[in-house]
């Protein structure tokens, strides 16, 4: 399914209608971001699915993340990192500590340790995991500071006659940013841990955007997500999932 409507409607729909992957503890939001690499995109999951988690979650949010790199974006080893406030080892609250210690023993990744919320668009990592409270706020205040830098940009340029000039020499470098960071070409967020392929497209979608969202869905399912997921789920402790 592909749907660019309500996100909370949505994730009720995809687990009272679909279900979800036996043994995954809840499905979580993971959507495509653009980086200052310009040609890696950068997995944020949760982003608002799961307000409240417990360190299980966001072990099974590394595992699922882990398989859409590997078997969609045929990225052999994926790096991924834990949003926290400082990069160190100890940094982080109770949940993002636990977390590290259970991540951290996961296969077929590269485990990178903690990252800051300044490195999500950096291109050093492939995922990012964190809970849907803290990832939420960290891509709305990405799109947010992108939205300014693009706004600000056109704004200067309006504002002065040798901007305009420049633009003139310009334009074609501006045009070539502002399609890197244009959330249309990437899809939508997939949600993982459903058992269906869906697709969660932005709700101001155009048509290229769905257009990404419908090739998105198909390549998640000729990957075969789900089932590599149920297999992934085989080789770590479920003990505590919910």
């Amino acid at each position: 399914m592909v749907s660019s409507g309500s996100t909370g409607a949505i994730l009720a729909g995809s687990i009272m209608k679909l279900g979800r992957i036996k043994g995954i503890s809840r499905p979580a939001l993971a959507p495509l971001l653009p980086t200052a690499d310009g040609e890696k995109l950068a997995m944020l999951i949760d982003c608002g699915a799961n307000v409240d988690c417990k360190p299980i979650n966001l072990l099974h949010f590394a595992l699922m993340a882990g398989v859409y790199y590997r078997d969609v974006l045929k990225v052999k080893l994926p790096k991924v990192a834990i949003l926290s406030n400082g990069t160190e080892d100890e940094k982080g609250n109770e949940l993002s500590k636990s977390s590290f210690e259970l991540i951290k023993n996961l296969k077929d990744i590269e485990f990178c340790g903690n990252c800051e919320a300044r490195d999500i668009l950096s291109g050093k990592f492939d995922i990012i995991i964190s809970d849907g409270f803290v990832g939420n706020v960290a891509l709305k205040a990405s799109e947010g500071a992108i939205m300014l830098c693009l706004k600000t940009i056109k704004k200067e340029i309006k504002a002065s006659f040798w901007a305009k000039i420049g633009y003139l020499f310009m334009g074609k470098a501006f045009s070539k940013v502002k399609k890197k960071m244009d959330y249309n070409s990437f899809g939508g967020a997939v949600v993982l841990g459903a058992d269906k392929p869906i697709i969660k497209a932005h709700g101001s979608s155009n048509a290229i955007a769905i257009e990404a969202a419908l090739n998105q869905a198909y390549e998640v399912s000729k990957g075969e997500i789900t089932e590599k997921i149920k297999q992934g789920l085989k080789g770590i402790d479920n003990a505590n999932a919910d």
